[in-house]
């Protein structure tokens, strides 16, 4: 995607940001989505006429037929270039995958005490605010994630973070860094429906970040410790950068979100931490599996993806678990309502329920869904989730009650279809 300061918008004056605006609202209402999925898993020949897949099964076999239906529908919204998100299988993507998962197995060895520790400086970080309201995730998430995730980049994560000239320890070079990663990444929520200032916006953050790799091209090789063509690995740093951090950063902040909207069930997760005490709770299995839990089923409510598009290069069909199949004609995009499959009724009867302690036996691939499906998941869902309980963990223990920061102006705070501020306090 390249759009010029000069390029018109196709779209009459004001029907983009109309159709933007209504966007914008399906993603930050999650169970408006889930109801129209439910009518969709109701009556699966609505879905086939309309190209949408929601049943879990349905899902679930698009997901793995990517020569049918193609990963390139996300080309437009990769604002900093391609990357595996947006590729089809082939050798390009064999290669970048091994290169990524060579690098997401440094994680291996440091997750999640490197998590915890990180999560402990920040909650020390904390305390001078008291009963204040700070920002989730400016204050709290985005430097949990910086710091547990520091490994990807190893050795050349300061230069990456501070540029080829910066002071390796100015923290407003590490915040500009990681606001101009959030930008980019949320073009891929957004892609082309976008206005056309937030594109712009995106672009010249993903030029930004594209020019910051080339300038710590070296320091990056160097960290990795590869030998490869210079484009293949500045390809996948920028790659990198822009995917792993803003998108754990938006799903823990989605996580809190649907939390702190279940005031019972966010009360006996602060009971059981303050009945361990503020340092068992990083030692304890238990209830560290049981925050873990938490956040899989916080997140199944509230996705940061709750919607998928495919591109179908050829004539095809899905099974939509009508009586027949659903054609797609070449050329054409369907969606895939991965928010719809996850509540699906016939494959778990109590799967609308919030229940973390769930037994999924067979089914625990539809728990994990939120992250694709077949070999096109993502491959650092473990580490995401590793990252965020550990940041959840720190919250519980906090004295007080997190709750929104009301009557002090807006509490939550939208860019686009991102969330750029959630205040809180405790109380």
């Amino acid at each position: 995607m390249k759009i010029s300061a000069g390029t018109p918008d196709a779209m009459p004056p004001g029907l983009r940001r109309l159709f933007y605006g209504i966007f914008c609202w399906a993603n930050r209402h999650p169970g408006a989505l889930r109801v129209f999925g439910a009518v969709l898993r109701r009556w699966p020949f609505v879905g086939g006429w309309l190209g949408m897949a929601a049943r879990a099964n349905a899902v679930k076999a698009v997901l793995t037929r990517p020569n049918s239906f193609s990963n390139r529908a996300h080309a437009p919204n990769l604002s900093a270039g391609d990357y595996l998100i947006g590729m089809d299988p082939g050798p390009t993507y064999n290669t970048d995958r091994r290169l990524l998962d060579d690098r997401l197995a440094v994680l291996k060895a440091t997750l999640p005490a490197a998590a915890d520790t990180a999560v402990q400086i920040q909650v020390q970080a904390l305390k001078p605010y008291g009963n204040k309201p700070f920002d989730l995730i400016d204050d709290y998430l985005m430097w949990i994630v910086f710091h547990a995730m520091y490994p990807l980049f190893g050795a050349a994560t300061d230069r990456v973070a501070a540029g080829a000239t910066g002071n390796l320890n100015d923290l407003g070079l590490q915040r500009q860094y990681l606001l101009e990663i959030r930008y980019v990444a949320g073009q891929l929520l957004s892609g082309s429906s976008a206005t056309l200032r937030i594109q712009r916006r995106a672009e010249l953050c993903a030029d930004a970040l594209r020019a910051r790799i080339a300038d710590v091209n070296g320091d990056i090789q160097g960290a990795w410790g590869v030998n490869g063509p210079v484009n293949v690995i500045s390809r996948n740093a920028v790659g990198l950068a822009w995917i792993s951090h803003p998108v754990t950063v938006q799903s823990g902040a989605l996580a809190v979100q649907e939390l702190l909207g279940r005031p019972k069930v966010h009360r006996v997760l602060r009971a059981e931490a303050r009945r361990l005490g503020t340092d068992a709770v990083w030692q304890d299995t238990a209830f560290r599996d049981l925050v873990r839990n938490h956040v899989l089923e916080l997140m199944r409510f509230r996705p940061i993806f709750p919607l998928l598009a495919r591109d179908v290069p050829r004539d095809t069909e899905f099974e939509t678990g009508a009586r027949h199949n659903a054609t797609c004609p070449a050329g054409g995009k369907m969606a895939i309502w991965s928010i719809a499959a996850m509540f699906d009724s016939d494959v778990k009867k109590d799967v609308s329920q919030f229940c973390p302690a769930r037994k999924w036996g067979n089914d625990e691939d539809l728990r994990w869904l939120m992250f694709g499906y077949g070999t096109r998941q993502c491959p650092a869902m473990v580490y995401a989730v590793d990252i965020l309980t550990s940041a959840l963990i720190g919250l519980l223990t906090r004295p007080g009650e997190l709750q929104l920061a009301r009557g002090e102006g807006q509490a939550i705070a939208y860019d686009g279809a991102l969330m750029s501020r959630m205040r809180v306090r405790f109380t």
